[in-house]
Order: structure tokens, then C-alpha cells, then sequence
């Protein structure tokens, strides 16, 4: 989300984007039906988990393969990646913002969705909807048996899409209002 409004706001210093498993603006109906399809009441439910139980739902909802760790490894990965939970839930409910604010951004760069098939936050379908509405400069690159984490489930798949696509845009002037 960041990095769209970053783009529109600042087309001098962002030439092209590669965005993964992030839409545009997270609206009041796309976080109440994927919470509502997900099983839990907000955002900061499933993303912040308290618990190894509730990490492995979060990686089961954001994986396409079942990941398996030791609980000791769950249990440092809790301790580390989610400190400060007061904090992050504030933000994550920062985010939401209103069906009526939602604007597509209007964007002169080339955008690459680079998106798992299997992506059971946002699904596929909805980067198809989003790669329509935000124009001809955007492609969409699917990756197949890969989840909302695509590039930690296929990552060599995942980095050969995203260097051919930086190598198409490498040589490629930046554009002048």
C-alpha cells in the first residue's frame, strides 16, 4: 500500500514496482470479507499471533504447503517477530480505511504483481482485478503452488520472475512529466 502511494506521489524517485501479496488500499470490505472467510474477527488476529497455535494458523492461511518447525522454533519466531503488539495492532487498524477513500492510484511507472496462485488472503482473483485497474503499464505473473508467501515457498521461481522483470525495465528511460 505504501509503495503505490509512494509511487503516485513521488514518480521521480520510483520508476517501476514489484509488489507481492499487498493491494492497493485495504478498505473496510475487503478486510471485513477476507477476516470473516479467514475465521477471525480483525486483522491483527490473525497477523499478530500470541501464540505457537495461533502462528500456525497464520502460516497454514499463508502458506500454500503445510510448514512444519519444531515449537521451540515457533516459540523464538513469536518472541522476535512480534514484540511491541500493542503498537503493530494500531497500525494494522490504521490502515483500513474507508470503501468510499479508496482510490486507484493513477501510476506512469511499469508495476509487476508478483503473486503465489494459491494466495488465500488475497486471492489471485483479486490481483487480476487489481492489475486491471491499475492499467496497461501493470503485468501480473502468477506462481504456481505458492501461497500468500510466495517468495519464501518458491523462491527460486519467485527471484527468476522479478529479475526479468527488472532487466525489462533496467534500460528503459525514466519517464517526464
Amino acid at each position: 500500500m505504501i509503495a503505490f502511494k509512494m509511487a503516485e506521489s513521488r514518480p521521480d524517485l520510483v520508476h517501476s514496482l514489484v509488489i507481492s501479496g499487498s493491494i492497493i488500499a485495504m478498505t473496510d470490505a475487503v478486510s471485513a470479507a477476507t477476516m470473516e472467510r479467514l475465521g477471525f474477527n480483525k486483522t491483527s488476529d490473525l497477523l499478530l499471533p500470541e501464540s505457537v497455535k495461533g502462528l500456525k494458523a497464520l502460516l497454514s492461511v499463508a502458506t500454500y504447503r503445510k510448514l512444519w518447525f519444531p515449537d521451540f522454533l515457533h516459540r523464538d519466531f513469536l518472541k522476535v517477530m512480534f514484540n511491541n503488539r500493542k503498537e503493530r495492532a494500531e497500525l494494522l487498524d490504521g490502515l483500513v480505511i474507508s470503501n468510499k477513500d479508496a482510490k486507484v492510484p493513477n501510476l506512469k511507472q511499469r508495476v509487476m504483481l508478483l503473486w503465489g496462485e494459491n494466495d488465500n488472503i488475497f486471492h489471485f482473483e483479486l490481483a487480476k482485478k487489481m492489475s486491471e485497474q491499475l492499467g496497461e503499464n501493470t503485468i501480473l505473473v502468477g506462481i504456481k503452488k505458492a501461497g500468500h508467501l510466495a517468495q519464501l515457498e518458491r523462491p527460486c521461481v519467485y527471484t527468476r520472475r522479478l529479475k526479468e522483470f527488472l532487466a525489462s525495465v533496467h534500460f528503459e528511460p525514466l519517464q517526464e512529466d
